[in-house]
């Protein structure tokens, strides 16, 4: 076979293996990936509605101060205004209190003027003893009369927080049965800071007792 012929026939067989394997890689060349999808990010939390939030989830934003006072008053003023009516209130709950208490006593005024008279008396004549020796025997003669007179206490208030002096009464007679002869006697040894405290005490009770007693028989 001439050279020439050969080599047209290789060349053509060339062509066709060509032409024959094109196809071929073109099926088995890979195909490109599908792009990723980038992930969706998770959706901002939500706040809980608090227990004001309407019907929208807005939020309604109530005040905890109180209303301010529309009395046009400044704080000195307000407060000046509520002493005076809490004072207005004390003084009237105490002469509601001293009503109550005139209107007891006075159905026991009987009682009151012999305990008085008692308590008066037996301090007068431990005030006259002029020794030790008198102020001991008057004091043992005086112990059956005080009890007796401690007695009346019980028919003059028996639930008590009724009377108005029965308190003071119960006093006098514990330091006339005791305290004062004691004090007495303290001072005829030269001691007189007891016997001056009795007296001070005395005093004073013996004034309110006088005084209520007025009021009782003037009724005011």
């Amino acid at each position: 076979m001439p050279l020439l012929a050969r080599h047209r026939r290789s060349w053509i067989s060339r062509i066709v293996l060509l032409v024959t394997l094109a196809p071929a890689c073109q099926s088995e060349a890979p195909k490109p990936a599908a792009p990723v999808a980038a992930p969706t990010p998770p959706p901002p939390p939500r706040s809980p509605a608090s227990p004001s939030a309407g019907a929208g989830g807005t939020t309604e934003t109530r005040s905890k101060l109180p209303a301010a006072p529309t009395d046009g008053l400044s704080l000195a003023e307000r407060l000046e205004k509520r002493h005076a009516a809490e004072s207005k209130l004390a003084a009237q709950l105490a002469n509601d209190e001293r009503a109550r208490l005139l209107a007891y006593d006075k159905g026991k005024l009987p009682l009151h003027n012999q305990v008085f008279s008692f308590i008066t008396k037996t301090r007068a004549a431990l005030d006259g003893a002029k020794d030790r020796a008198a102020v001991e025997k008057l004091s043992a003669k005086q112990n059956k009369a005080i009890v007796a007179a401690g007695k009346k206490l019980q028919l003059i208030d028996p639930k008590g927080g009724n009377s108005n002096v029965v308190t003071d009464y119960d006093v006098m007679l514990n330091s006339l049965a005791n305290d004062y002869p004691a004090a007495l006697l303290a001072s005829f040894d030269g001691d007189g800071k007891p016997l001056a405290e009795q007296r001070a005490e005395l005093d004073k009770r013996t004034k309110k007792i006088t005084d209520w007693l007025a009021a009782l028989k003037s009724g005011k």
